[in-house]
């Protein structure tokens, strides 16, 4: 499968576009419906972070999706001053925002930040193949 890429501006009316061209990746790769909705909440999240907090004046945000033999990984990329990510984030329980980051790890495989945290990448294990046995069984 060839490589996406796509680089938007970082504004708020970019990201949905962005999430469902990410989805239609995803989609070509033979993800389920469920995969695929988890897949375009999660990257929403990664974009809705970038452009919130990690673009500056505007800047950009650069989306590679790659589908390499045992699933799909999905880097979001912005040009902001990142975060110090090897610390422990505590959300504060008593508000309403704070949830993107449980959000992507509850719904990918694996979520990583990398460089100085203007970096993660999203992981999905590739769609599960029934074999005809399994399929036979519940037939």
């Amino acid at each position: 499968m060839d490589v996406f890429r796509a680089r938007i501006r970082g504004v708020p009316s970019s990201v949905r576009e962005a999430r469902r061209a990410v989805a239609d990746y995803a989609r070509l790769c033979g993800f389920s419906s469920a995969e695929l909705h988890d897949i375009e909440v999660a990257v929403g999240e990664a974009l809705a972070n970038a452009v919130e907090h990690g673009t500056r004046d505007l800047g950009t945000i650069t989306i590679t999706c790659a589908y390499q033999g045992n699933g799909l990984t999905i880097e979001v990329v912005d040009d902001g001053r990142g975060f110090d990510h090897t610390t422990t984030m505590r959300r504060d329980p008593r508000s309403v925002r704070g949830f993107g980051i449980g959000i992507m790890r509850s719904l990918m495989d694996d979520v990583r930040y990398q460089a100085r945290g203007n970096v993660v990448v999203l992981f999905k294990s590739g769609p599960a193949v029934q074999s005809d046995a399994a399929f036979e069984e519940r037939a």
